[in-house]
């Protein structure tokens, strides 16, 4: 009888594993999906220039990470970028050059104009950002 139940429950344990959407790695992957956006939202906080602003100041959340023309610019002469780019799913950047950028702050050489930072991420955070930033073309 123990042996019967034993192999039920086994039998029904497999069965659940087995039907689960849910795999290993679609658990890394969220896992690193969720790292990337509280790096971007809630250290970097990208939104606050990739974001257009309504005329209250608050993010315009339709438009999330879409880019906008900056409303700030320096008190000096000096390279500047009078717009961000619109960074959902990173449009023309592969992995692999995302991942580099956020590493190295340098992209083919160049580094970006201010008021972008020239990120200096390790690769689990580089990684998990530009994991974050794909994701979001899935929900566009």
């Amino acid at each position: 009888m123990k042996w019967v139940s034993l192999e039920l429950v086994l039998l029904a344990w497999l069965s659940i594993a087995w039907v689960s959407p849910s795999t290993a790695a679609d658990q890394v992957s969220s896992a690193k999906v969720q790292r990337g956006k509280y790096l971007v939202v809630e250290v970097a906080r990208c939104g606050d220039c990739h974001t257009p602003m309504n005329d209250k100041g608050e993010p315009v959340t339709e438009k999330w990470m879409q880019g906008t023309v900056l409303m700030f610019k320096p008190t000096v002469p000096m390279p500047w970028a009078d717009a961000s780019a619109d960074i959902v799913g990173l449009p023309g950047w592969s992995t692999q050059d995302a991942v580099s950028f956020f590493m190295t702050g340098k992209y083919k050489g160049q580094e970006p104009k201010p008021p972008m930072p020239d990120y200096h991420l390790t690769r689990r955070d580089a990684e998990a950002v530009v994991a974050y930033l794909k994701s979001l073309a899935q929900s566009k």
